[in-house]
Formats: C-alpha cells, structure tokens, sequence
C-alpha cells in the first residue's frame, strides 16, 4: 500500500476555490459513508483521493488521511501510516485545527494500543481528551475516553473501565443522532459489554452486546455487527451454552473474512480454539490456533500473539510435539515479558486523573471548580446548587450543607440549597444581628466540633429545622467585602473532627459559591446597565415629544403671520404700479399692519429658536464626558425650558433660586440627566393628574462644594419607600410604566460627578439634595463642615 505523505505546507489556506472545496467536501462524505459500509472499496478510492489532493485545504487532506486509516484499521493494515499521522498531527498542530489534531492523536492512540504500547497510548488519549473539552457539544471526546476504558480492560482494572464508558455514555447522549453518533454508540455499547462479561455479568453483557449490534445494524457498519456475534459466542460459552457458542462464533469468522476485519479474524479463530479443546478436537483446534497466530503475526498484535502462542504450546504438547510446544512457549514468555515491560502500572499514573474513583478530595473538588453553570437568575443560582449538592456531600462525607443567601443586599439571608428544598425561616439582622457580625468580623471558617459548643448555639438551636447534635463549619461568602452568604457543612457524627483537607475543602467550596453569587450579580448588573441606555434614550424621547408641541407652536404663528406680510407686501406693490389707489391713512395702516405681523414673526421665531436652542444643548450634553465650567443658572434656566411644556401640562410651577455669578466645573450632560431624572419622576409620581403644584431648585457653595436642593409640594414617599428609593428597579408604580431605575441612575450620576445624592425630609413632599464638587472630590473635612 502507498503510504500518504501530507503537504509541506503549515496552514490551512491554497489556491482551492469555493467550487472545488465543495466538491471535496461531497467527496469525503461519499467516501466515509462507503468505509462504513465496505471498507475494502473504500480503501483504493482515498488512496486514489489522496493522491490528487495537492490542491486541496489542510482540513480536507487530513479528513481524507483519517478516513484512510479508519478503512486501513478494519483491514488490518493501517500500522504503516503511523509516520503519516505523526506528521500529520504536526501540521495540524501548527495550523491551530483542534478538532483534526484531537481525532489524529486518537488515531496514534489505537495503534499504540494495538501494538500493546500502552504508555504512548494513554498519552495520545489523554491529550485527545484534553483537546475534546475545549470543543464543548462536540463528540470528540467519546472514542478516546472508550480507548482509556480498553487500557484499563488491558490491565484488569474492569471496574474503572466500565466508569469511564459511563463517562462516555454521558458525553455520547448529548450529540446529535448522526451518523457519527450511531457509530459510536455502537462501539460504546460493545466495550461496555466487554466489561460486564469480564465481571460476569452475563446478562447485562447479553443487553449491551445486542444493543450494540442493533446500532451497528442501522448504519450498515458489518464489522461491529460481526464483532456482537463473536462477544454473543463467548457470553454463550461462559453460560454453558457451547453448541449456540460455536454457532455464533463460527457466523463472526465468517464475516469478519468477507469484509475483511483481520482483528476479529484473529480473536474468532482463538475463541474456535478455545470450543475445539473444550470438545477435544485438538486437530480443528490445532487449526484455528495456528490461524490466529498468522493472522496476529499480520496485524502486529503482540497480546494476541502472546495468547496464541500459549494455547499453541498446549496444543502441540498434548499431540506430542514437544519440540515445537517448548518453542511456542519461549514465544509466549518473551512476548509476555515485553507487554510488561510496556505496561508497568507507574507508566500508566497519566490515567489516574480522568478516573474519578482514584481522585482525592482535592483533585474532585477541583473538578467541580471547573464545571461550568449558566447563571442569569436565582433560579439559576438555586439549580446549579442543587445540582452540585451530591458530588459536595461525597466528596467531604458530609451529611447536609446549606447556603444561605442575602439576595436583596438587605442582611435578610434565605436558604437556597437544604436537602434540596428551599427554607423559608431565614436569618435576619433582628432575631439574628449577633451571628450576622461575628461572620461579618471573621476572615476564615468557622469549625464546630459539638453544635452544643457554638457561640450562638442558644439562638441559632431554636430555630424549628435547626441541627441540634453534630458538627459544622460555617463560611462567610463575601462579594466586595460585604457578607452575602454563608456556607454551612453539617455532619451528625460528634465524634468525628474536621481535619485539614476538609478545611481546605470548605474554603475551596466557598470559593465556588462565592462565584456563583458573583456570577449573578455580573448579569444583573449587566442588565441594570442596559436598562440605563435604554431610560437614557427613553428620557430623551419624552423631553422630544415634551418639546414638540411647544416649538410648533410659534413656528405656526410664525407661518400664519409671514403669509399676513406677503399678502400686505403685494397690496403695495399694486399702489406703487397704480393698478389700486390708497388714502394717506389706509397707506399708513397697512404699513402699521406690515410692521406688526414682521414683529409677530421675529418674535416667535426667536422662541422656537431658544427652545431648539436649549433642547439642542441638553441633548448634546447628554452624551458629554468631558467637564466644562458652566454658568449655574443659565444651564439650569435651559433644563427646565426643555422641561417647560411637560410642566405648564401638569400645571407644575417652577422657581429657581441660583446666584447669577455662581460657576461650577462639571460634566453637563451628568447633570441634565439628574435633573431630567427628577423632574420626570416628579411629574410621574408628585401630582396627581391635574393637581399641579410648585417644583424648586435651589442652589448654593459650602466650601469647595456645591449644594443643589431639589423639591417638590407632591405627594411624598412613604416611610417604606424611602428605605428603597436608590435601589434598581424599586417602583412604586410596579406595572404603571415605572421602570423603578430613575432614582438609581440619580444616585449613580452623582457618584460619577464626585458626589452624592440623599433624600431630605421635608414637611411635605419629596426633597432630595445633590452634594458635588465644584472644582473636584469634596474632601472629608469640608463634607463634615457643610453637613
């Protein structure tokens, strides 16, 4: 056979076209959809292909080589193309093709396995599943993890085996149902059998077997349909069942020769072997020996030459030919002897962190630190915990855990994960403060052998659900160095004490809780910033619609008047061409009526033209960043004129009270949108519809800061509402239009200029007061002097 050398060439791009990619593309898909089927046909046609791939993408010339050595594989001829693949997965490498370098290393992986290179196989499949995860959704990851379940078959290790066929399975139902997959539950299905029999599971391994032939069945793939036949033989043969045994084993061969599946032919032929000398038919057996040892000499495969030489050795001895047994029995020995050396178990320690019954405490909480959950809500947040709730309690021999969490930031802490339901008794600062500021105060776990012994155990063991014997440790879960949560790990055992590595666990947990709450207050906050473009823009369009009427007003006055000028301009232009005469007094009424309706004019467009004027400068502020030095009053007088339709509607009057000569360096467009802020939430929330009242401004210099008093005459907030008023999304007009994000965006502008923003408590009303520096940040000693 031709061996593939791949091209030179390092990357990805050629002069292919489009047209001629997609003809490749057509091509590979005909061609593995006939490997499947009919490997040998196969064969011929990607030699043919690779062949005339000069022009071809790296990505297709690396499909058409694996597809190659799936065909070779199954024929018992794809040893040879080691080199090719090894060179291959270099220019894969360093193409950056993840998905081909990972299926290259688990094709490297195969034949080393093959070849009983079991070290060199455990790395490919390591570094093949390494490569699987960076490909989430992706079955990459399924053929290596089955080839790491064959290594552990190899050394015995049938248990772990079978987990990581489980693993498998568990990747393998999350892909699509294409043909890819169905390949591949089939194998799945096959090894796992294997597992179940070799643990003499017989019954289980029947199911297994029979299921993966019905997969193998639905894709036509023959050699997995006569691979279920032959382990269907053996599973009769362990059951006593020698006739069905033969029968089943014999069908195996058979088809294994048509389409030409060496491996098979060598493993039926040893178990015809193996039903010939229970039946003591040493000349049939003598036969099927000597094949499998030919046909394993032919695919380089020295476990199953190692067992064909023992059983040949057996044999020859009992038909005499002792010359010939001792001969196969030195085979056996060395060949043994090198499989050892190949398989020492501390060549194989790279195995050890993908079987998850080996890892320690550390090395499975790591992996839990490691998985990945979608947070954008607390349902989210309360799934995830729940989910991992299990793999906490097995990995430190816990008997319950609890996380507590403070979701309004309001010291109200609630159950989120309790024996897998939510709790509604709650921590809170009134029944318990005590505890809340011990946690608070501390920086590392608290460890309580005897739950008797706790520092509030009075308080904490009255609680209806509370653990009222064994041990706990309780974690302060911190986000920007506020206690959000607490982390309880309960065990009923009081003899028992917590060691070192469970501390370490403990603050390792925490850590992931703490991730999790951080996770969600990343999406809220997120969201809140969305929100606040969004009421931005919404601000904006209301001061448009607010201003509109009020500016096509005097444009129509001004329209109507212009229209009284041209008609009195042509009646003068008929006196001036005598075609109409006018009395000295009608001549001087018209120009009366001339001068007036140019005044109408002027006057009125010079009031759109100062509406415009200040709608325009708000409107450009509202996007400034950089700090100007402002007129105080002036630049007030022209927010409120934005205002001034909306509020003449609301019959709301305004007062301003600014010195003229007070200046302020600022951010104008911050500031207009505080105001805006205010004025919109006043007449939203102050007056009711067609009350009207008195808004006011006020503002004045205390040191190097600047005060500005907002109020209003309107309704006022309630005790309760003022507690909440700066919070996101808090309304009290919850499903009226009130986004609940107006006196937040108010509080945070102010944090932006430098300042603050606090509510007043006025008689009546609603009063709320900006605290900003004129220059820069006001300093503790001047905010104190003007307190």
């Amino acid at each position: 056979m031709q061996q593939y050398q791949p091209s030179p060439s390092t990357g990805p791009q050629t002069g292919t076209t489009a047209c001629d990619d997609a003809q490749a593309v057509r091509l590979i898909h005909a061609l593995a959809y006939a490997g499947m089927r009919h490997p040998r046909s196969a064969l011929p046609l990607y030699e043919h292909a690779l062949q005339r791939a000069q022009d071809l993408t790296l990505v297709r010339r690396l499909q058409l080589l694996l597809g190659l050595f799936f065909s070779s594989e199954r024929l018992g001829r794809a040893a040879p193309l080691r080199p090719a693949l090894k060179k291959a997965l270099a220019e894969a490498q360093a193409a950056g093709l993840i998905r081909q370098a990972t299926r290259l290393h688990e094709a490297l992986g195969r034949l080393c396995y093959q070849a009983a290179e079991y070290p060199a196989a455990s790395a490919h499949w390591s570094e093949a599943l390494d490569l699987a995860a960076l490909q989430p959704g992706s079955l990459e990851g399924v053929a290596p993890c089955i080839g790491l379940a064959q290594l552990h078959f190899a050394l015995g290790d049938w248990q772990t085996g079978q987990h990581l066929l489980l693993d498998a399975q568990g990747q393998l139902r999350s892909g699509a149902p294409q043909l890819a997959a169905r390949y591949l539950q089939a194998k799945l299905l096959l090894n796992l059998g294997v597992a179940q029999f070799n643990r003499g599971e017989y019954a289980q391994a029947r199911a297994s077997f029979q299921q993966g032939q019905q997969w193998a069945l639905s894709i036509g793939h023959r050699d997995y349909v006569a691979e279920s036949q032959w382990h269907l033989a053996r599973v009769a043969q362990a059951c006593g069942e020698e006739s069905m045994a033969r029968r089943l084993c014999e069908q195996a061969l058979r088809s294994a020769q048509r389409c030409g599946y060496m491996w098979l032919e060598v493993m039926a032929s040893a178990t015809l072997t193996e039903l010939a000398m229970e039946e003591q038919d040493w000349a049939h057996a003598i036969q099927s020996g000597e094949q499998a040892l030919a046909l394993a000499r032919s695919l380089g495969a020295r476990r199953q030459q190692s067992s064909a030489h023992k059983a040949l050795a057996q044999l020859y001895q009992h038909a005499g030919r002792l010359s010939e047994a001792l001969d196969q029995l030195w085979q056996h020995q060395a060949l043994e002897a090198e499989l050892h050396r190949l398989s020492l178990p501390e060549r194989l320690s790279a195995l050890v962190r993908f079987d998850h019954l080996r890892q320690g405490p550390e090395e499975r909480m790591l992996a839990l630190s490691n998985q990945h959950f979608h947070i954008e809500t607390p349902e989210d947040l309360r799934l995830a915990l729940l989910q991992m709730r299990e793999q906490v309690l097995a990995i430190m021999g816990l008997d319950d855990w609890t996380v507590w969490w403070d979701e309004g930031s309001q010291q109200q802490f609630l159950s989120i994960a309790q024996a897998g339901k939510p709790d509604g008794e709650g921590l809170d600062a009134t029944h318990c403060g005590a505890y809340l500021q011990m946690l608070s105060d501390t920086h590392e776990p608290l460890v309580i052998r005897d739950m008797r012994l706790h520092p509030h155990g009075a308080m904490l063991l009255q609680r209806p659900s509370a653990q009222a014997q064994g041990g706990r440790i309780e974690v302060p879960l911190r986000l920007q160095q506020q206690l959000r949560g607490i982390l309880w790990l309960q065990r009923e055992d009081v003899d028992r004490s917590w060691t070192r590595e469970d501390l370490l666990s403990a603050s390792h947990l925490a850590k992931i809780c703490e991730r999790l709450l951080l996770s969600l207050d990343l999406t809220r906050a997120k969201a809140a910033r969305q929100e606040l473009e969004q009421e931005k823009f919404a601000s904006l369009g209301r001061m448009v619609a607010s201003i509109a009427h009020d500016v096509n007003t005097p444009i129509g006055v001004a329209i109507t008047a212009a229209s009284g000028v041209a008609d009195h301009a042509r009646r003068l232009g008929r006196v001036a061409n005598g075609s109409e005469k006018l009395t000295r007094s009608e001549l001087q009424a018209l120009a009366a009526q001339l001068v007036n309706a140019a005044d109408l004019v002027d006057r009125n467009l010079q009031r759109a033209a100062t509406l415009m004027g200040d709608f325009k400068r708000i409107a450009v502020d509202q996007n400034a960043e950089a700090p100007q030095r402002l007129a105080l009053k002036d630049y007030l007088q022209s927010v409120l004129s934005v205002h001034s339709p909306a509020l003449r509607r609301a019959k709301v009057d305004c007062r301003l009270d600014v010195d003229d000569k007070l200046q302020v360096e600022t951010v104008p467009g911050l500031l207009s949108q505080i105001l805006s802020n205010l004025i919109m939430n006043s007449l939203t929330h102050a007056f009711p519809e067609g009350q009207g009242g008195v808004l006011s401004l006020r503002a004045q210099t205390c040191g190097a800061q600047l005060r500005i008093d907002y109020a209003d005459d309107g309704v006022g907030l309630s005790e309760a509402a003022q507690a909440h008023v700066f919070e996101p999304f808090f309304t009290t007009r919850r499903g009226q239009g009130g986004s609940g994000l107006g006196m937040y965006i108010v509080a945070n502008l102010a944090k932006r200029l430098g300042g603050q923003a606090r509510l007043l408590r006025p008689e009546r009303g609603f009063a709320l007061r900006l605290e900003l520096p004129l220059q820069g940040p006001t300093t503790a000693g001047e905010a104190r002097a003007c307190a």
